[in-house]
């Protein structure tokens, strides 16, 4: 018997066994709450323009609402990372869902520019900070097989999320002004994250009976080398993938003479970013988790650095729809190579490690984009820039690859 097919027999086992209705609502459960969570950070990429033609705030004023996010989620991902090793998973989603949604309301009615940067920091350290770690720790739980195929359409969720709603806040803007989108998209979110707090559960042991189980050196697992590394390779990665991220839609408005087209190549993105997910589990699954990373980000890379080069729109869209499958397979792989690096114990507190280097990456991506727009009037030395982080993050991921990997206690999830 193959390796393949006692994989796929373990799958079927996971989705048909006794727990098969607890383990696909959870899934579905996690995979709804990253739409919901990666959709609303991602929402500041359509509202930059009508929120500087009615404020006259600039392009890197804007951005800074984002970096506060993804500072935000830096901030809550190690804090809460940590904690969802230890409590009953129900609270972290209230909590993260009561954060996730207040937010947007706030946002509906600001009218400083202080008010979308304290909105945009709860929406990262208390909303979606906190149910990052739990809904990816929960629905891996559920799979002992094909756990890449799993992580990848739970993430797909994210992508999906980053694409369908900054689309659909630009045709409420148009249609209804962006104070009313605000309302519209935060009561979606709120109606989205009642399920996720009905389906997610957690199959493991209770929170007390984890924690009595860790082993003694359980700090010290999260400060493995291989884990930092991963970490500074997280930085780089999302560093790079910022500004494309949170500026293409006005990259591409800028370059077609259409805001409607550059929410459309956002959500082309996505989509594609929703298959590149799903894609990249499974080539985690036959091929590594380290390797499948690599090629997701020399995709995201050369990309960027073509994005500069287009003049078009079918070019575009065609070049949108391969950034987005090669920067999504990133967020799957990075989490499955985590899993690789720490003990199921304490997995919570090393995933938000490293998504705490990642958003500060991340949000140092998104500011640098406006901010170089800002000075030279076009994105071109924005992309180049963020095509250095790529490269630098392949360069550690090559020391990774080639450096040995002790067996450790990642082996199994």
């Amino acid at each position: 018997m193959t390796m393949e097919t006692t994989a796929a027999q373990g799958l079927r086992a996971d989705m048909f066994g006794p727990s098969a209705g607890k383990a696909v609502s959870t899934a579905l459960g996690a995979t709804l709450g990253m739409a919901s969570g990666f959709g609303s950070l991602a929402l500041t990429a359509v509202f930059i323009g009508p929120l500087g033609q009615e404020f006259g705030w600039s392009k890197s004023e804007l951005s800074t609402s984002y970096t506060l996010a993804a500072v935000g989620m830096a901030i809550g991902g190690v804090v809460w990372g940590r904690i969802s090793d230890r409590i009953d998973i129900r609270y972290m989603l209230s909590i993260g869902g009561l954060f996730v949604v207040l937010p947007l309301f706030i946002m509906s009615q600001a009218a400083a520019l202080e008010h979308f940067y304290v909105a945009n920091f709860l929406l990262g350290v208390a909303g979606f900070g906190c149910l990052y770690a739990p809904l990816v720790s929960a629905a891996g739980e559920w799979f002992d097989s094909r756990r890449g195929l799993v992580m990848g359409i739970v993430t797909a969720g994210g992508a999906l999320g980053q694409g369908v709603m900054p689309f659909a806040a630009e045709r409420l803007i148009a249609g209804l002004g962006w104070r009313e989108a605000f309302v519209v998209l935060g009561i979606a979110v709120l109606a989205m994250q009642f399920f996720v707090w009905a389906l997610v559960r957690r199959r493991s042991c209770a929170p007390a009976a984890r924690v009595a189980a860790a082993p003694a050196g359980q700090s010290g697992a999260l400060m493995r080398p291989r884990l930092l590394a991963l970490a500074l390779a997280a930085f780089l990665c999302c560093a790079c993938m910022g500004a494309p991220l949170i500026h293409l839609a006005g990259f591409v408005a800028s370059v077609c003479g259409s805001p409607s087209f550059g929410a459309t190549s956002l959500l082309v993105a996505m989509v594609f970013g929703a298959v590149g997910r799903v894609c990249f589990g499974m080539i985690a699954d036959r091929y590594g988790n380290l390797l499948s990373y690599g090629c997701a980000s020399l995709v995201q890379t050369l990309c960027i650095l073509v994005f500069p080069l287009m003049d078009s729109e079918l070019p575009i869209l065609a070049l949108s729809a391969l950034f987005g499958f090669g920067f999504a397979g990133n967020m799957t792989c990075l989490i499955l190579c985590v899993r690789d690096e720490a003990p199921a114990e304490s997995f919570g507190g090393a995933l938000g490690l490293v998504m705490f280097v990642a958003w500060a990456g991340m949000g140092v991506g998104g500011y640098l984009g406006g901010a170089l727009f800002d000075i030279s009037g076009s994105y071109t030395f924005a992309f180049v820039i963020s095509a250095l982080f790529g490269a630098a993050n392949l360069a550690v991921l090559a020391v990774l690859r080639l450096t040995p990997r002790a067996a450790g206690p990642g082996a199994s999830w």
